[in-house]
């Protein structure tokens, strides 16, 4: 009698391919509540970046306010605060500015760099500092 006892090497790396696979989904399903405010702040960062160095390089004032729901850049034009057109693509409606909403932005881009306050992110898992560095660098702090 030749029957053979144990998995073949085809069947083995068939499970290790399932398991491989429903552990992936599972840590990304786990993962999903807390990446979406993630990664509207880091798209919110690089803009921020963006309009600080557009304040530099074309000397106009710019800003950023938050509006009740979402966050939005302002430039002054003639004494008053005009709203630009960026949107987030995806705003999480649990990420919340900790700071009111109003027609004057807290954080103002300047030619000769960043005037801003400490500024807080919440949502229900966790927070996000920003500050601002001498450099005019955005320095972030994540807090569980």
């Amino acid at each position: 009698m030749n029957g053979s006892r144990g998995f073949s090497l085809l069947e083995l790396l068939v499970v290790l391919l399932i398991v491989g696979l429903l552990s992936g989904l599972s840590v990304a399903w786990l993962n999903a509540g807390r990446s979406a405010a993630l990664q509207a702040l880091d798209g919110l960062a690089a803009q921020v970046q963006l309009h600080a160095a557009q304040a530099r390089h074309s000397g106009q004032l710019l800003g950023l306010r938050w509006n009740g729901r979402q966050p939005e850049f302002v430039r002054l034009e003639q004494q008053r605060w005009v709203a630009d057109p960026w949107r987030p693509v995806a705003w999480p409606t649990e990420l919340r500015a900790d700071w009111p909403a109003g027609t004057v932005p807290p954080v103002i881009f300047t030619p000769d760099g960043v005037v801003a306050p400490r500024l807080k992110w919440q949502w229900p898992d966790g927070q996000q500092h920003w500050h601002w560095l001498s450099d005019g660098r955005l320095a972030r702090a994540e807090v569980p």
